[in-house]
């Protein structure tokens, strides 16, 4: 794969992954990390590039590309790895991502199966074959299975599923694999709760959040392609008012590239009010209910939130003309909220699943919109 000036390797990171699937005991691991933060990306340029140096076999497929075809994905996936062409395969099934609260998700039927049935058992036949011929490979075999959370989601995966995990199960010693996940809640469905289907099958680690080194790096690259120098105190700045977000902070960097007399303050302004309208954050706002905004604007409020606490509601009850709701109101608002990925709990605690729409809620006064 081609050198990319833009990309920061995560190389450290990716070491300790590779070293952790390929001679730790863990079978499998799950990788978190919040939306437009790099998980793809670190497979694809760090891991993939690290597992492969090692004499990996590895096998890429995102449950993003087709979300109501996952067997055909994995099949895909599978015999495009197996012919040699793994290259080939990753860019055909890597994620086409737009600006999308909820993720762009391109549903397209693959290797002739109904992208909107169960998958037929001669096709989960199929995968089983695929998955022992993966084994065979002189060192383990790598699969990296992003946005898996996909697979919890919508009905009728249950038999992909189980064959999934008894196919991985029969070849433990030769696969290993990593399943992403932007939505904590989506990848406990999959392996947490106890009946669930790959309960205790990996272990859980987090994508490092990127700081100082990646700025750096990011300057770097600009000052290599423009010949202009930025502040790198200004863009640290920048990069925290995005939440740390690189996809963001990139495309913050385009447009400064594009127009040299554009200021990072207005770049950074712009950039902010096009992610409010392409991501559609008032439609969102507007689309929910009284309640539903009352719990997300106490939720955007800064700080540890406990949203069934008494103080929670009482600030509920405040947006709501005094009405303060009851636990059981609270849960149900959260749980419509996480239906529509616009909350979950990425550290155990409930929060909105977008950092950037809970400061448009707060600096906009989403509540009065």
């Amino acid at each position: 794969m081609a050198l990319d000036p833009w990309h920061f390797p995560r190389a450290e990171f990716a070491a300790r992954v590779c070293t952790l699937l390929a001679d730790g005991p863990a079978q499998a691991l799950t990788l978190f990390g919040p939306r437009r933060t790099g998980k793809t990306e670190f497979l694809l340029k760090d891991l993939a590039v690290a597992a492969e140096a090692r004499g990996h076999r590895v096998v890429y497929a995102s449950f993003w590309q087709a979300p109501r075809s996952p067997a055909a994905v994995l099949l895909h996936a599978l015999e495009a790895a197996l012919r040699g062409e793994r290259g080939r395969g990753l860019r055909s099934l890597a994620p086409k991502v737009s600006f999308s609260l909820v993720g762009a998700k391109a549903e397209v039927a693959l290797a002739g199966l109904s992208a909107v049935e169960a998958p037929p058992g001669d096709a989960l036949l199929r995968l089983d074959d695929l998955l022992e011929r993966a084994s065979r490979s002189r060192k383990r075999t790598l699969l990296l299975l992003d946005e898996a959370q996909e697979l919890a989601l919508a009905p009728g995966n249950e038999p992909l599923v189980a064959a999934l995990r008894t196919g991985l199960d029969k070849r433990a010693d030769r696969l290993r694999t990593v399943f992403t996940g932007s939505s904590r809640a989506g990848l406990a469905a999959m392996f947490s709760a106890r009946q669930a289907p790959f309960f205790h099958f990996a272990s859980a680690i987090d994508l490092p959040r990127l700081g100082a080194p990646f700025v750096a790096h990011l300057l770097g690259a600009f000052r290599s392609a423009s010949g202009r120098r930025l502040d790198q105190d200004e863009l640290a700045s920048a990069f925290e008012r995005l939440h740390a977000n690189p996809y963001f902070f990139r495309v913050l960097l385009d447009a400064l590239l594009r127009d040299p007399a554009l200021t990072v303050a207005a770049a950074l302004a712009s950039l902010r009010e096009r992610i409010a309208e392409e991501l559609g954050y008032l439609d969102a706002w507007l689309g929910l209910t009284p309640l539903q905004r009352a719990v997300a604007g106490a939720l955007a409020e800064q700080g540890k939130q406990r949203p069934f606490s008494r103080p929670f509601r009482n600030r509920v009850g405040a947006a709501l003309t005094g009405t303060v709701p009851s636990a059981a109101q609270v849960q149900a608002a959260l749980r419509r909220l996480r239906r529509l990925g616009l909350a979950d709990t990425p550290l155990g605690e409930w929060a909105l699943a977008d950092p950037e729409f809970a400061a448009w809620i707060r600096e906009s006064g989403g509540a009065t919109a």
